[in-house]
């Protein structure tokens, strides 16, 4: 269960997307080691941050702090200065949009996939999101267009076109702060450049933190966290 704050704010409707790790703790039950020994970071409102590192070296752990999918045994996360320990859930992951490697899709219309939550969806702001996502000229193919149903986890979808659908999800939800975990690993060099140019349209005027696996993220990124072992071992700035 999600306990609720124990002395909540009144946050504001959007933040302006500064993310600060203070001395941050993550130990889970019968591990061995804590999954994050001491972090503090600082992300500066409109950064982006690529997190670089080995399996287990605590990457997903720190993305999940932020929309409070973890709490931190110790330390404190502050999103535009205030503790999120304080903010409601609700309107704490309204702050937050998700593409992650296991893309969550359901059977429903590719309309209802994209605007996700939204109890009035806009048909324009869809079919928008679906264009800057480069996913618009294949839904146009579809028997129904936008109100195809894709059935159960968009099976008839291919791995890069369900990644793009998750993009333009996260396009269409427009949070400040944008969580990436780049999946481009296991499919082709088209859908590859097709996802690339649909990353750079979401990371557009918006915090974006990318856990990255291939060297063209990390070469947008204005700054490079390299982790090991649950810890900070180099900072790097590529456009510097």
């Amino acid at each position: 269960p999600e306990a609720a704050p124990a002395a909540p704010i009144t946050p504001p409707p959007r933040v302006r997307g500064e993310v600060t790790l203070q001395n941050v703790r993550v130990a889970y039950p019968d591990a061995e080691a804590p999954a994050l020994a001491g972090i503090s970071l600082h992300i500066e409102a409109g950064q982006t941050v690529a997190l670089v590192g080995p399996s287990g070296a605590g990457k997903t752990t720190l993305v999940n702090l932020l929309p409070r999918f973890v709490v931190p045994s110790a330390g404190q996360v502050l999103l535009d200065g205030t503790d999120t320990a304080r903010w409601p859930l609700q309107h704490l992951r309204a702050q937050f949009s998700l593409v992650s490697q296991d893309v969550v899709m359901f059977n429903d219309t590719v309309a209802a996939n994209v605007a996700l939550g939204d109890a009035s969806p806009d048909r324009a702001r869809i079919e928008q999101a679906l264009r800057d996502a480069n996913l618009i000229e294949h839904v146009a193919t579809l028997a129904q267009g936008m109100d195809t149903v894709l059935g159960h986890n968009a099976t008839q979808l291919s791995g890069g076109q369900r990644q793009r659908l998750a993009i333009a999800r996260a396009l269409y939800k427009d949070a400040p702060i944008l969580i990436l975990d780049e999946a481009t690993s296991s499919i082709d060099t088209e859908s590859e450049r097709l996802i690339q140019r649909a990353t750079e349209k979401i990371t557009q005027n918006r915090t974006a933190i990318i856990i990255a696996h291939r060297l063209s993220t990390i070469e947008n990124a204005d700054k490079i966290i390299v982790m090991e072992q649950g810890r900070i071992v180099e900072i790097r700035y590529p456009r510097s």
